[in-house]
């Protein structure tokens, strides 16, 4: 008996594209699918072919129907599985992301506190009456005293081609407060422990994304359910790499991905880069100004306090704009900022590569979401052919 979209539903015909590409791709794991579905169709197929009357094409159409959602629920499963894990992924992203971020800039502030209060107590401990007037002398003297030995260097280069004195200078020209500013916020000091606090929160990153990996590994018992399959008879089971495999997953796959993506192990350099942008004498030298005369104690502990509180905030906050703002070269020319974000992006698409490599061979999901769209299309000739029976 003939009908429309006999050939079409007889030669799997809305098939032939994907399985073709699939084969070229995995040819085992192509064959293996196209054979689950022609054996999942036979006993339809042979009804269609034999059909004489329209209830005998009626109740072969039912059969191919129901066999076709049966093989169908298999795939559409697999892309729901993969879909539903990779977006919990997508959620943890920014969460983890900001978290990390906090870690750091919590740390940085408690650490620039800390260091505020170590030159404040050092203040305190040299604040003697006349400390005002020392600096300023020490200032105002050194600089005019460096400046002079400078100045008569450049003239006696210039008439006869030499130095008169070797080192230009020879007077420590530094207060109290740039002395410490110096000692405590040397960009290799600072770059020696911020870089550990970023090691740290790296580490407390990447265990996050491990164990979150482990808890979203696709399901085995989703991924090969047949929800109508079993009644399919002489049906083959499509043969997907399980076995050990979800064990393997979930012990292992959150620190393969990790370990694959790989995060900056050049914090060093990194935060030596940032910091040494901007010493931080430079910052006291902007917000300084010299204090002449006589004052007492307590103004004069006050006054280092508020220069030293002001030099550290501004260097905190120019952290901070680094932080988020200045590219570097380690870092793929990122910003520190970027490059943890992105880093989230790399981790779930690293984890959906491992799921397709570890459970699909060679396949991907676009794969599978074609072979969807072709049992959809080839459903519509069934239903096509059963409206026009009815």
């Amino acid at each position: 008996m003939n009908f429309i979209y006999k050939d079409e539903i007889l030669h799997l015909k809305a098939f032939q594209s994907i399985f073709d590409e699939i084969k070229t791709v995995d040819h085992r794991m192509g064959d293996n699918i196209q054979k689950a579905l022609e054996s999942a169709v036979t006993e339809s197929h042979e009804l269609l072919n034999k059909a004489s009357t329209k209830e005998e094409l009626h109740l072969a159409l039912i059969k191919e129907q129901i066999f076709i959602q049966a093989q169908s629920s298999q795939y559409l499963n697999i892309s729901d599985e993969i879909t539903q894990k990779k977006n919990r992924l997508l959620e943890f992203k920014p969460k983890v992301y900001h978290e990390f971020m906090q870690e750091v800039e919590y740390k940085v502030s408690k650490l620039m506190r800390d260091k505020k209060q170590i030159m404040c107590n050092t203040i305190e401990e040299d604040g003697s009456w006349y400390s005002g007037l020392r600096d300023s002398a020490k200032k105002s003297g050194g600089l005019f005293v460096n400046a002079t030995i400078k100045g008569i260097n450049t003239i006696s280069k210039e008439f006869k081609g030499k130095q008169v004195f070797e080192k230009e200078n020879l007077m420590d020209s530094q207060t109290i407060v740039e002395a410490l500013l110096e000692k405590y916020l040397s960009s290799e000091s600072m770059a020696k422990q911020i870089r550990e606090i970023l090691s740290v929160a790296s580490k407390g990153y990447e265990k996050k994304w491990i164990e979150q990996i482990a808890l979203n590994v696709p399901s085995i018992n989703r991924l090969s359910a047949f929800s109508l399959a079993n009644s399919a008879k002489s049906n083959l089971k499509v043969d997907f790499q399980f076995g050990s495999t979800e064990q393997v997953l979930t012990m292992g796959l959150g620190s393969a991905v990790v370990g694959t993506v790989g995060l900056a192990m050049g914090w060093h350099t990194m935060t030596y880069a940032m910091l040494n942008v901007f010493p931080p004498v430079a910052l006291f030298a902007a917000i300084a100004t010299v204090v002449v005369g006589v004052i007492t104690k307590e103004k004069a502990v006050q006054k280092r306090k508020k220069d030293i509180d002001d030099a550290v905030n501004q260097y905190h906050q120019y952290f901070l704009v680094q932080l988020y703002s200045l590219k570097l070269a380690s870092l793929d020319n990122k910003s520190t900022s970027l490059y943890m974000e992105e880093m989230g992006k790399k981790m779930i698409d690293e984890a959906v590569y491992q799921w397709e490599k570890n459970y699909f061979g060679n396949l991907k999901m676009d794969h599978f979401q074609k072979l969807n769209q072709s049992f959809v299309k080839h459903l519509m000739y069934v239903n096509e052919v059963l409206d026009e029976v009815n």
